[in-house]
């Protein structure tokens, strides 16, 4: 999952940069993956974990899963109203350009999301080589 979650900080980014429109069905699929990933991994964390079912870190990790949404273009469209890309309906009434506003800050809280999960996961993985050298500690004192 770590790779999924780096994906998913900087894939967009990724994506903007350093590629043409004609990848962007890759991203696209890549984007759906991590957020049925981040889907199974919510819903199993809810079910193995006691507590975790609407403490800070389900809320945190759920708002972070949701908001990948506004990275799929098909679903972002059909949420703002807008058609696909032949240029029968693209105009915006004001719903959908407050709509596509709140999503430009969706991305921004999404982005803060996921470099928390980022950062829980290096907390954990520093605690876990203290534990391992806390271990080594203890056996060579005995």
């Amino acid at each position: 999952m770590t790779i999924v979650t780096i994906y998913a900080l900087l894939g967009e980014d990724i994506k903007l940069l350093a590629t043409t429109k004609s990848s962007d069905d890759v991203f696209i699929t890549l984007t759906s993956i991590c957020l049925v990933l981040f889907s199974i991994e919510l819903l199993l964390q809810s079910i193995g974990k006691d507590g975790f079912l609407n403490s800070f870190f389900f809320w945190l990790d759920l708002v972070s899963t949701v908001s990948l949404i506004t990275d799929i273009p098909v679903i972002m469209n059909a949420l703002s109203g807008k058609e696909d890309n032949d240029g029968s309906s693209d105009t915006l009434n004001s719903d959908s350009s407050k709509l596509a506003r709140a999503g430009r800050g969706a991305r921004i809280g999404t982005k803060a999301g996921r470099l928390t999960r980022v950062i829980r996961l290096i907390r954990l993985i520093r605690i876990v080589k203290l534990y391992k050298t806390y271990g080594q500690v203890q056996e060579r004192r005995e």
